[in-house]
């Protein structure tokens, strides 16, 4: 998983860290025994987009925060495997949501309540409809666990672009350079109301330049020199995330791993879902048209 998270954890940093688990601490069981699953087959009933060959490889990152999906980025890895793209979602985006279980359509909805509807498959689905892309998988990551991992990995080192003086994150830090434990990195992704208007696209550039420095220490890091301290990060991880059923064990994440921590912090790029006021709301956004579709197509 390389690229990450945002309010959130990047994913090559979760695949690698697993994978030098596995191969140093030798708990293959005990890691594995951690990993939840939901089976999108069984879950999503109706018809999903198709699974062409030649196209790019699409995963889904959840940021699940007391119980609400607060965060989603579609990590797009191209198919010669060597670029990626990263499409962060805004949570208070008004789409269409398909039928999740038992609950019936949505003509519209904010896209974040389609977790709290029906979980990860209905976001998933969600994503599905709205982009027209085929989600491969889905890597769902709680930010308790989230704040652990920073803190198990020594804080990350990061310029600030502004000072944030943030009473309701918790979060008080001058511009420039420091370093944020995981107490602070979790308030520094969840940010919104005193950087820029206070509007949640604020607060996802500020997640992918979190993403950025996440994604460089990642690749910097040695994991065979510490097993015992690698394990204990990849247990922490395990702990905190859930997958689909396809990706759902240690050998098949290490494989993902392998495809993913071939990529240079350089060779991921980070955008937005291009939105518009939605008019029946001023606080909420819309995908705005024809540039989100050309977005999407563009991958």
């Amino acid at each position: 998983m390389n690229v990450h998270l945002k309010r959130w954890l990047a994913v090559s940093g979760a695949a690698v860290v697993i994978t030098a688990g596995v191969v140093v601490g030798g708990s293959y069981w005990k890691l594995e025994s951690n990993l939840k699953t939901v089976d999108l087959a069984k879950e999503i009933t109706h018809p999903r987009p198709p699974s062409t060959p030649g196209r790019p490889l699409n995963i889904l990152l959840i940021g699940k925060d007391d119980g609400r999906s607060d965060t989603a980025m579609v990590v797009q890895l191209n198919a010669a495997g060597d670029q990626a793209r990263v499409v962060s979602i805004p949570r208070d985006t008004m789409v269409p949501r398909p039928r999740c279980g038992n609950h019936p359509p949505a003509s519209i909805a904010m896209f974040n309540s389609a977790f709290s509807t029906g979980g990860a498959a209905c976001t998933v689905a969600t994503v599905e409809q709205m982009s027209g892309i085929r989600i491969d998988h889905f890597v769902q990551i709680d930010f308790n666990g989230f704040r652990d991992v920073i803190d198990r990995l020594g804080g990350i080192d990061i310029n600030v672009p502004e000072p944030i003086d943030d009473d309701k994150s918790g979060l008080h830090v001058p511009a420039g350079p420091t370093k944020l434990d995981g107490t602070q990195a979790l308030a520094f992704v969840r940010t919104r109301y005193s950087i820029g208007d206070g509007s949640d696209l604020n607060r996802i550039k500020n997640q992918q330049l979190f993403m950025r420095a996440l994604s460089e220490k990642i690749a910097g890091e040695n994991w065979l020199a510490s097993p015992q301290k690698t394990f204990q990060l990849a247990d922490v991880l395990t702990k905190s995330i859930v997958t689909d059923e396809e990706i759902g064990s240690i050998s098949k994440l290490a494989d993902l791993a392998g495809k993913l921590t071939a990529l240079k912090p350089e060779s991921i790029t980070y955008v937005t879902l291009p939105t518009e006021t939605y008019l029946p709301d001023p606080n909420r956004v819309q995908p705005k048209q024809p540039e989100a579709d050309a977005l999407w197509r563009a991958a």
